[in-house]
């Protein structure tokens, strides 16, 4: 009687620690599932893309050529091809939740791949840039029982072409013409004024209410580093002044950005704000106003 008690006892316990076991794995797993989706929606953080992307390679066509030019790898390209660095890199951060930063060799791939992608959302070919032999050199090491020694001695996004070539790592981005750039993805962050409302749900199918009271997509509005990243794309020289006309400029290219990631205007409190600079345009006092706001704020907050 006595040893079969311990044991009924006993299996309780065993069962019960199953029990709670697994759900703590599910609520593990539900949490894991819930930040990744809200990291799938974030984009690549653009304050640390420029050293994930890497360099491709060759000096940024000309956005006005109507003619080809020869590519890196000796075959035509169109001559607007490849897109500055800083477009490549705001297309890598717009479409990427999280770029693998690590050493290892498929980190190194994904980033190689994930660029091309970008390359390719950006109406250029591959063949615009040395990155797709640069990609062969790395995934040929996929069957290399050497692979680890050779990574060891490769820089971030340095490959076997780049050292064979004695080209350095890569990872510092091509020069370009100046207002060829697109807006620096390192200080865009703090260019891009606040969208004032949390980001939607980007699998909502109802709508929400707005911060102005109007009903919006659920979806809306994006991200702020969605936003970011598209304003980079967009832009060439994205203006860093605080005198009027640069403010306003700042607040209207991030509406732009707002309807490119078809979202509306009124899913953020943008607007309203913009108003209220471009009401000072007629005010004489206008300049000690803005002497008292900071490099985004405006009147209405």
């Amino acid at each position: 009687m006595y040893r079969r008690g311990i044991s009924s006892r006993t299996r309780k316990l065993v069962i019960g620690g199953a029990a709670a076991a697994l759900l703590g794995s599910a609520l593990a797993v539900g949490t894991g599932m819930g930040q990744a989706a809200e990291q799938g929606n974030a984009g690549a953080s653009s304050g640390n893309i420029n050293a994930l992307v890497p360099a491709l390679g060759f000096s940024p066509g000309d956005p006005n050529a109507t003619a080809d030019r020869v590519g890196p790898t000796g075959v035509k390209v169109p001559g607007r091809c490849p897109p500055t660095q800083a477009q490549v890199n705001a297309q890598v951060a717009l479409k990427n939740a999280n770029l693998p930063s690590g050493t290892d060799l498929e980190s190194r791939i994904q980033r190689f791949e994930k660029t091309l992608s970008a390359i390719q959302d950006l109406k250029c070919p591959a063949s615009s840039t040395t990155l797709l032999g640069r990609l062969k050199s790395l995934t040929a090491l996929r069957g290399d029982a050497n692979r680890d020694n050779t990574l060891r001695g490769l820089g971030l996004n340095e490959t076997p072409a780049d050292k064979a070539a004695g080209t350095g790592s890569g990872d510092a981005a091509a020069g370009g013409a100046p207002g060829n750039d697109g807006a620096s993805s390192g200080d865009v962050n703090a260019l891009v004024p606040a969208l004032g409302f949390s980001p939607g749900d980007p699998n909502a199918t109802a709508d929400r209410v707005g911060p102005t009271g109007v009903k919006v997509p659920g979806r809306c509005p994006p991200t702020q580093a969605q936003v970011n990243a598209q304003v980079a794309l967009k832009n060439g020289n994205l203006p860093s002044g605080t005198d009027l006309e640069s403010r306003i400029q700042r607040f209207e290219k991030t509406l732009s950005a707002i309807q490119d990631l078809k979202c509306p205007a009124s899913s953020t409190t943008l607007l309203g704000r913009l108003k209220s600079l471009t009401a000072l345009r007629g005010d004489a006092n206008r300049d000690n106003t803005l002497r008292g706001l900071g490099l985004n704020e405006t009147p209405a907050g």
